[in-house]
């Protein structure tokens, strides 16, 4: 199967150590028993030991995923470089596949939670990095987890009222996401969780498209997945 163009993209932000991480192959028992993949990406000079994880948590099932774009999600160079770029920032990193998007994302978060000895990382403190439409799954997660980093989440009407449910987020908005209805949406949930007084801070890059962090290669957008590591390593700290 040919492999869609933007799978083959490397997030536009490189820092030393990130071709020497080590990754760990595993498994996890998904909704239905089945095993699924998970791999485990081991942090260079972690803040702490054993280091906090960051799940780059996929929203769809991993088989239409494969149909429509010509691999895994885990597979993407996007989610590769990504958990690289996190481990080499001292927190571990997590990619894994599914069946069944909020069903085994929560058998996944479980897993972690529970086995985080096995896999090497410490269970207690877990976050998630999403995008696009991958973070309706990741919305739903937050009360599993510590906190969350959002980039152009596509969130449909009903979860500006859901809310971030007292879990720090920190979103990245583009001024130019040419994505149909996302932003009136994702302005709704921004002014929802503000009015709710909710642990929410936003980075809005006006001149930049959806997928930012792939084809708006300015110092801007390194910066801003610099924040976002930071506001990581802040709230899953001891």
């Amino acid at each position: 199967m040919t492999r869609h163009e933007v799978t083959l993209r490397r997030v536009l932000y490189e820092i030393p150590g990130m071709p020497s991480i080590r990754v760990h192959e595993h498994e996890f028992a998904g909704a239905d028993g089945r095993p699924l993949p998970l791999t485990v990406y081991e942090p260079t000079n972690p803040i702490d030991t054993p280091a906090p994880v960051v799940i780059l948590l996929e929203g769809y099932p991993d088989p239409g995923f494969v149909h429509r774009i010509g691999c895994r999600f885990m597979d993407m160079q996007w989610t590769i470089s990504m958990a690289q770029l996190i481990a080499a920032s001292g927190l571990a990193a997590i990619t894994h596949s599914n069946h069944d998007p909020k069903a085994d994302a929560i058998a996944l978060i479980d897993h972690v939670t529970s086995r985080g000895a096995k896999l090497g990382v410490d269970g207690t403190r877990i976050g998630i990095w999403a995008t696009s439409g991958h973070a309706p799954i990741a919305v739903q997660m937050l009360p599993r987890v510590a906190c969350a980093v959002l980039s152009n989440p596509f969130l449909p009407a009903e979860y500006a009222t859901l809310g971030p449910r007292h879990r720090p987020l920190f979103i990245v908005r583009s001024g130019k996401d040419e994505t149909a209805g996302l932003t009136p949406a994702l302005d709704a949930f921004i002014h929802a969780a503000i009015n709710a007084n909710e642990p929410i801070t936003v980075v809005n890059l006006p001149d930049a498209p959806h997928s930012y962090d792939l084809f708006y290669d300015t110092p801007v957008t390194r910066h801003v997945l610099q924040q976002g590591l930071a506001f990581l390593r802040v709230y899953l700290a001891t």
